[in-house]
């Protein structure tokens, strides 16, 4: 199965981040981006879909999307 990072721009501006995953804080967690791809975390497909719509609800001033290896 291919792998994927989740890219996020956010719609007013700036460069596009990758996600690296979820900082655990106990009750809430915060999410953690970087703006180099290749520290990216990388998922397969099915569940780089089902964490862009969770990221898309979580963050809804971003366009959140799932992008092949191949496009970084």
């Amino acid at each position: 199965m291919s792998q994927h990072v989740l890219v996020v721009v956010n719609l007013h501006r700036g460069r596009p981040r990758y996600f690296r995953g979820y900082k655990d804080r106990g009750e809430t967690s915060e999410c953690l981006w970087t703006r180099e791809p290749w520290k990216a975390l990388w998922i397969d497909t099915e569940e780089a879909q089902v964490e862009a719509l969770l990221l898309t609800e979580l963050c809804p001033d971003y366009a959140v999307i799932a992008w092949p290896l191949s496009m970084v």
